[in-house]
């Protein structure tokens, strides 16, 4: 399976993470990895469904593509919410 490096800004924290993702995991999926990750660093910020990833300027992306679908290249920066 073919992985990206992204970085993911972490608000609930102030924080930024550079993650290897899957390119082929629908984003929902990857949403639930980062949420249980990130409950570690700031606890009770993420209850599953809860989580969004969006791009840098707030749009939130379709947590049913993939990263694949959307093109995303390494080095992508994205927001987690």
């Amino acid at each position: 399976m073919d992985k990206l490096l992204v970085e993911v800004f972490f608000p609930a924290a102030g924080k930024r993470y550079e993650v290897q993702i899957p390119q082929d995991l629908r984003l929902y999926e990857i949403g639930r990895i980062l949420a249980k990750l990130f409950e570690g660093e700031e606890p009770g910020s993420y209850r599953e469904g809860d989580a969004a990833l969006c791009d840098r300027g707030g749009a939130i992306y379709n947590a049913s593509c993939t990263p694949r679908e959307l093109g995303w290249q390494n080095g992508e920066q994205l927001l987690f919410y």
